[in-house]
Formats: C-alpha cells, sequence, structure tokens
C-alpha cells in the first residue's frame, strides 16, 4: 500500500504531457518595464506609451534576439475602440509601431508575431495593467 501512495503522490507532481521547459510562464515585468509573455519558443515584452508600442523579443533563456527580418501586427482593444497597428524592426530586438489608440489601463493586445523561417506566433498582454 505505501508504494501505491508513493507512486500516486510522484503522479501529482507531474504535469501529463508537458515537459517542465514548455510550460507557459505567467505574464512578468521586463528588462524595459513592459509585461513579458511567452510567444511561440520565445518571449516578447510589448511597452505601450501614447500611441506608440514597442515589442522586444528574446529567446526562451531571455536574451534578445535581432528583430532583422521580423514582422509584428497587434489588434489593440482600448477605450472601447479596436485599432491594428504594424509594428516593424526599429533596432537590435525591437519592433516600433503606432496607431490610432491612447494606452491606458484595461487595454488588451493581441500580437502576432513571424520572425524569420518561422511559423507566426501569437500572443496576448495587458500591458498598462501590470503588478
Amino acid at each position: 500500500m505505501t508504494q501505491r501512495r508513493l507512486l500516486l503522490a510522484s503522479l501529482t507532481l507531474v504535469p501529463f504531457g508537458v515537459p517542465f521547459a514548455a510550460r507557459a510562464h505567467e505574464p512578468r515585468r521586463g528588462p524595459n518595464g513592459g509585461q513579458k509573455v511567452d510567444i511561440g519558443t520565445n518571449h516578447a515584452e510589448l511597452v505601450a506609451a501614447g500611441n506608440t508600442l514597442r515589442l522586444f523579443l528574446f529567446d526562451g533563456a531571455d536574451r534578445p534576439i535581432p528583430a532583422a527580418g521580423a514582422t509584428a501586427q497587434a489588434v489593440i482593444l482600448a477605450g472601447g475602440r479596436q485599432a491594428t497597428v504594424a509594428l516593424a524592426p526599429a533596432g537590435d530586438n525591437v519592433l516600433v509601431g503606432t496607431g490610432d489608440f491612447a494606452a491606458a489601463r484595461g487595454m488588451r493586445a493581441v500580437v502576432t508575431l513571424t520572425l524569420p523561417g518561422q511559423r507566426p506566433a501569437q500572443a496576448r498582454f495587458t500591458p498598462m495593467d501590470q503588478n
């Protein structure tokens, strides 16, 4: 009976079908002050200010990855309105875009990112509602 309890206890601690490295992280503050989330096998940090979005790109180990050749689009919901913002490379690991919105608490963004040679990946952000 003791072996059975040990087996059951160990199984409750192991997630089925998902290796530890592939588990999603909770949104957290990034090094640029924005919200950082998983996007595909990488991480992205979204910083919103005024009507501008900056998307910083990082690999799975949080090292900056080049933005050259990357494309992204953000669908923003803010102030009861929806806006679409195209983001283009504007530095080593950052894409930037402006649109018809005003960054404010409660805004939400869905970003679709395509890195060179990779499939598009999506992530959801609430950049102004961080802890």
